[in-house]
């Protein structure tokens, strides 16, 4: 895993969160749709704002592989800018005359969910949340009218790009190392709760999707594709891998 390349990417990114310009314009949606979305990116917000206590717990399990050499620094900024991230959210909930939750159930339930098992499963949960961050800022960015919700959504959809990219990099270097029955188990696992956690999120968002006028479903269908693609980019990575690991794929890249 090419963890240099992340630090230095997190490092940029962080500072240009912080010193992002939002457009000085007042909140102008109407009424239902203000106090709708204002609730709903209220929720992200908080889910944003956590400060990677077990995350970083199980990275230190790992840190001496060669393979994840400079992962802790990488997951650190990381998490620096999931923060940057809470930082915008709340100016926009300010934007948009809400308020900032200190606690909420299905935040509750991930934060649980994260310290189940290991470092993969925290990893997976937190990947679930960031594809599901996807589909709901893209939304955001392409359905509400208000510029300053525009450029907060805009900004953090590209950033969530970027972390859909370092976790692939990281379960690639995990993966790499299962056998294909446990790889299998694994998408298998990670469908289901990745589907699951999208049922749960299209309901409590439901009046923010309403006034976006994107129905459950939709929401739903919208983050099984992220998935999908995600997936298959990871699986075809693996399988590049393992041609290259087989015995015939050694043969075949012997020099004559």
């Amino acid at each position: 895993m090419n963890t240099l390349h992340w630090i230095n990417h997190f490092e940029t990114n962080t500072r240009l969160n912080h010193a992002l310009s939002l457009p000085d314009t007042a909140c102008t949606l109407p009424e239902p749709e203000r106090r709708a979305i204002a609730r709903s990116i209220a929720i992200f917000q908080l889910g944003e704002s956590g400060g990677g206590t077990r995350l970083r717990r199980y990275t230190r399990s790992i840190a001496s592989l060669e393979c994840l050499k400079g992962y802790q620094r990488a997951v650190d900024l990381f998490v620096a800018e999931e923060q940057s991230h809470a930082a915008l959210l709340a100016r926009l909930v300010t934007h948009l005359h809400g308020t900032l939750l200190q606690k909420q159930w299905t935040n509750s339930i991930f934060r649980w969910m994260r310290d189940l098992v290991n470092l993969e499963f925290n990893i997976q949960v937190l990947l679930t949340a960031e594809l599901i961050a996807e589909v709901y800022f893209g939304l955001l960015a392409l359905r509400c009218s208000d510029p300053v919700v525009q450029t907060v959504a805009k900004k953090i959809l590209r950033d969530e790009m970027g972390h859909l990219s370092f976790q692939r990099d990281f379960l690639f270097e995990r993966l790499r190392t299962f056998t294909p029955a446990v790889q299998r188990l694994w998408r298998w696992q990670f469908q289901f709760i990745h589907s699951a956690t999208a049922w749960v999120v299209a309901w409590d968002h439901r009046e923010c999707l309403r006034s976006l006028n994107v129905t459950p479903a939709d929401f739903r269908s919208r983050a099984a594709r992220c998935w999908e693609s995600f997936q298959s980019r990871l699986e075809r990575r693996l399988s590049a891998e393992a041609a290259l690991t087989s015995p015939s794929g050694r043969a075949l890249s012997r020099p004559a």
